[in-house]
């Protein structure tokens, strides 16, 4: 293979994984260690239906679904994240991919959203979450919690990856 060809494609790849960066979030995937963890603190239940927003290769998604057979929904702005997971999802049939910024879509359908974002975009999440949310909705958010927000329930476990949850649109001001 060419010099230039490889290069062109690694520049290609870098580009389309940093995808995201431009709308100031990386990738940054949920550990498969703790997707019990997030299952338990989510309190599921048969017809929930859970939200990643921005739910990168989806796996935390199949494996809900796999093992506790709920509706799961992921919303991936990355291209290659996503052609991946939407491939992979025709095999799960209680798992949708869309493809975008979840900002801009509906997310009234969620029971539980999660999000493994900066803080820097939790002041747009609370707005979109304020309007579009169901009521009762429980969120789940990684590593950081909201700042002047109270927490139904938090797992902080010493060099573990801490997550909050959040119940109810009523604690997003």
């Amino acid at each position: 293979m060419d010099f230039r060809i490889f290069i062109l494609i690694i520049e290609v790849l870098l580009v389309l994984f940093a995808f995201g960066i431009f709308w100031g979030v990386i990738w940054m995937p949920t550990r498969k260690k703790d997707y019990e963890r997030i299952a338990k603190m989510a309190i599921l239940k048969s017809d929930d239906v859970f939200y990643d927003l921005g739910s990168g290769t989806g796996d935390l998604l199949f494996y809900l679904e796999k093992n506790h057979g709920i509706r799961c929904v992921g919303i991936e702005i990355s291209p290659i994240f996503y052609f991946y997971s939407k491939i992979k999802s025709l095999f799960y049939k209680k798992v949708k991919i869309r493809y975008g910024n979840f900002f801009k879509h509906d997310i009234s359908e969620a029971d539980i959203l999660y999000a493994f974002l900066h803080p820097k975009m939790y002041k747009k999440l609370k707005a979109k979450i304020k309007k579009d949310a169901k009521k009762g909705v429980r969120i789940i958010l990684a590593v950081w919690p909201f700042s002047n927000e109270s927490q139904t329930m938090s797992s902080c476990e010493k060099g573990e990856v801490s997550y909050y949850l959040y119940k109810g649109k009523r604690v997003v001001h």
